[in-house]
Order: C-alpha cells, then sequence, then structure tokens
C-alpha cells in the first residue's frame, strides 16, 4: 500500500509566487502508478504529480505562495487522497476473475468505519449522474414541464400531456436507476440520459418553429400583447433549458466521464479550468454551470465566460443564439405592431 512516509522530511521550494512542495511517499511506485496519478490528478483538478529519483519516491505538489492555509491544507489533502485512489485503480486491472466476492466482503467491512472518517476534497462516485445533485436536474425538468403546459396546445406534438409525460417517465427511470447504478449500469444511466436530452431537444426546436411560423404568418398569439410575450417568453425558457442539458450531457463524455476521465482538451473550457487558482482543488462544472451557459449564450447570442472548443460545442452554441435572436427580435417587432 502506498501512503506518505512520516520518517522522511518534507522538501519546499519557492519560485515566484508558487511553492513547490515534494511530499515523500512509500510504497512500490512504478512507472504505471506513476502514471496513473498523474491521470487522476488532472481530471480532479489537483496540480499535483508523482514522481521517482534518487532520493526516493514523492508527490510534488504546487501551491500558491499567497495561499490560505486552510486552501494549502485541503489542495494537500486531495493529493493525498488520490495515492488511495491510484493504488485501487493500480490493482483493479489485476483482478481476478473471483475478485467480486472479495470486494463485497471487503465493503461490509469497512462501511462502518466509513462513517467516522473525515471526508477530504477528493470525493469520487461511480454512477451515471456523477456527483450531481439531482435536485437541479430535478427542478429544470419541472420548470420545462410546466412551461410546455402553460403554452397553447398547438405548441405540443400530440396531446398537450404527451411530451411532459414522457420526460417525466424518463427522469424517473434515470434516477431510479441511477440510485442502484454500479459501473455495469453507468451505460445503461447514459443511455437513458441521451434519450431524455434528444426529447427535450426535439421538443425545442418544435416549439421554435411553431413560434417563428406563428410571428412571421400572424399566429393567434400575436393579436395580445399578454398572449404573445407569455408564449414567447415560455418558448425561450424552454430553450435555454434544454441546451443546458445537451451541454451537461456531452461535454467531455458527461458528468461520469468528467469525473473519471478528464480531459487534456476540454470540450467547453469554463473560466476555474484555465485558471485553477481562482476555483477549489477537484473543481469540475455541474449542470447549474450549464444552465448558467445556456442562459447567458441565449442573452448575448455570443460566448461570455465559457469558450467552445470542440466543433460540436461551437455549432450548438450557434443554433442556439441563432434561435434565441429569433425568439427575441421576432417577438419585439410583434410587440410593437400591437402596440401601435
Amino acid at each position: 500500500m502506498t501512503d506518505i512516509d512520516p520518517d522522511a522530511e518534507i522538501e519546499l521550494r519557492v519560485a515566484g509566487e508558487l511553492l513547490t512542495a515534494r511530499i515523500p511517499i512509500t510504497g512500490d511506485v512504478t512507472d504505471a502508478w506513476r502514471r496513473r496519478y498523474q491521470q487522476l490528478a488532472y481530471g480532479a483538478g489537483v496540480p499535483a504529480h508523482a514522481e521517482v529519483d534518487a532520493i526516493g519516491s514523492g508527490i510534488i505538489v504546487s501551491l500558491p505562495t499567497l495561499g490560505s492555509h486552510r486552501q494549502i491544507a485541503r489542495t494537500l489533502d486531495a493529493a493525498r487522497t488520490l495515492i488511495a485512489v491510484t493504488d485501487v485503480a493500480c490493482r483493479q486491472t489485476q483482478l481476478p476473475a473471483g475478485a467480486e466476492d472479495g470486494v463485497r466482503d471487503w465493503w461490509e467491512r469497512r462501511r462502518t468505519n466509513a462513517r467516522h472518517q473525515p471526508t477530504t476534497e477528493v470525493k469520487v462516485v461511480r454512477t451515471g449522474i456523477g456527483t450531481e445533485n439531482p435536485l437541479a436536474l430535478i427542478a429544470a425538468l419541472a420548470a420545462a414541464f410546466v412551461t410546455l403546459l402553460v403554452l397553447p396546445g398547438r405548441f405540443s406534438v400530440g396531446p398537450t400531456w404527451l411530451t411532459p409525460s414522457i420526460e417525466a417517465v424518463l427522469l424517473a427511470a434515470l434516477l431510479t436507476l441511477n440510485a442502484v447504478a454500479g459501473e455495469r449500469r453507468s451505460g445503461e444511466v447514459r443511455a437513458l440520459s441521451l434519450v431524455l436530452v434528444l426529447v427535450l431537444v426535439a421538443e425545442a426546436a418544435f416549439v421554435t418553429v411553431r413560434l417563428v411560423v406563428d410571428l412571421v404568418q400572424g399566429g393567434p398569439e400575436t393579436s395580445s400583447p399578454a398572449d404573445l410575450l407569455r408564449v414567447g417568453f415560455g418558448v425561450w425558457i424552454y430553450m435555454i433549458i434544454a441546451f443546458a442539458f445537451l451541454y451537461w450531457i456531452f461535454d467531455n463524455g458527461g458528468a461520469d466521464a468528467r469525473i473519471w476521465r478528464g480531459s487534456h482538451f476540454p470540450d467547453l473550457a469554463f473560466p476555474q479550468q484555465l485558471n485553477p487558482e481562482v476555483a477549489p482543488p477537484g473543481w469540475r462544472p455541474s449542470f447549474s454551470d450549464y444552465l448558467f451557459l445556456g442562459f447567458t449564450n441565449a442573452t448575448a447570442f455570443s460566448p461570455t465566460d465559457v469558450m467552445p472548443l470542440a466543433r460540436w460545442a461551437k455549432l450548438a452554441m450557434a443554433i442556439e443564439a441563432f434561435a434565441s435572436l429569433a425568439i427575441i427580435g421576432l417577438v419585439i417587432a410583434r410587440a410593437v405592431n400591437i402596440f401601435k
């Protein structure tokens, strides 16, 4: 088992505004172990890497010289926690076929003690949703349901209740499966998430086109300022929610992939990723960040703080900006005509 070496001395080096700490470790630190540690540290946003030299093995952690004691302690705790995570990850590739019973036995013996152990900044859970707060997803989908129900019936594919019911069933199945999901079920959770996002985006495209046609040709809601604003605002809100889910599910392979694999080349670059000093160690975007991205792109018609790097992200943001511009521009134009 690899861990810090309590009998060795820590080494500190200062270069400008950066403090480098070398934490000595014991154990069998192979090249494969060092590469896995580097991969996990990058994915978790921990500024650390492992090295082996003539002195021995160590974890090199980069810290700001002006950082607070609390921030420094959290970063060092995260770097140490990754040592144990790396050990587990390296052993997983060598598990025998009958290792499942051993894992279950270990879990039964450790689960009670785990409740009394202090938590650290690195909290990794293998599920389809990852570390997402389900309440944020439920709240956003609830807003989408209500929006569809208050729109006129002609803005729905089939009965007014059909699409919200499909989305509600998919959400319930996703949350239920995710609650009992393990590594073997993560693919099923991912597939359900993609279907849910597909339904959201398809409905958003339909209501947007329906509104644009009505605004150009003159639909029932265009004769009343109140109806025009209600329908236009509802379509706009639904479109933002749909694109937020689209960004959330596709960015770097989804929430689960963002935890375990990370990416040297992100699809969407958030400020905290471009400048790690403004975020705590291990920061990664959550659904609320993608919802904010959808809102700002729909209001500014261009990237604000999040930069699209992948081609699909650029295309998606361009489509959302164009749709938002069409909705807002045509609604304002119609409203001016009505008030005249």
